[in-house]
């Protein structure tokens, strides 16, 4: 929570548009999303949901990639393909 509340206050007193914002703040999301899947794939004990748990990490970075690729399109530098080579690793 602390990290989203220093997100907020540092895009408050950014020199971004609030498109720019917006697309960011969705990157953060997405970053999150990615997490939670893999943590869900880990997790998942009941073979009957592996293929779910497989769709639903797949989804997370096909959506994180889409949102870095936009925010290269419009000049914003995004460093997140760390998290993926990790995600891809574990």
């Amino acid at each position: 929570m602390v990290k989203r509340i220093i997100t907020s206050y540092l895009s408050k007193n950014s020199k971004y548009t609030v498109e720019q914002k917006k697309l960011l703040n969705a990157i953060d999301k997405a970053r999150e999303d990615l997490k939670m899947a893999r943590e869900y794939f880990n997790g998942v004990n009941d073979p009957r949901l592996v293929d779910y748990a497989i769709y639903m990490e797949e989804a997370a970075k096909a959506k994180y990639m889409y949102l870095l690729n936009e925010a290269r399109k419009v000049g914003l530098k995004v460093y997140g393909e760390s998290i993926l080579h990790e995600l891809s690793a574990g």
